[in-house]
């Protein structure tokens, strides 16, 4: 099983939007009430972090589908559930 290293990952609260003009490599979202995580895929396999560096791939087998996309990358972001069109946390 691939073993990422763990990276912290928390937010800031800020007061105010980033100015515009910002690099572009800065986005903001609004925070949903789901999983915080880091998609690690390589060589066809998922391994999915939590924040605190805890497995969740198994949490998510529906996901492994995204294995076959036949690259090697890492997202940053948070996984939500959707139960009869509601965000469901449980």
């Amino acid at each position: 099983m691939l073993k990422p290293p763990i990276a912290p990952m928390r937010a800031e609260a800020r007061p105010t939007l980033p100015a515009a003009g910002a690099p572009a490599s800065l986005y903001w979202q609004q925070k949903l009430d789901g999983y915080r995580v880091i998609a690690f895929l390589r060589g066809g396999r998922l391994h999915l972090q939590s924040r605190t560096g805890a497995d969740l791939t198994a949490h998510f087998p529906e996901l492994q589908a995204a294995a076959g996309i036949g690259m090697d990358l890492v997202l940053d972001g948070e996984l939500v559930v959707l139960q009869g069109g509601r965000l469901d946390f449980a």
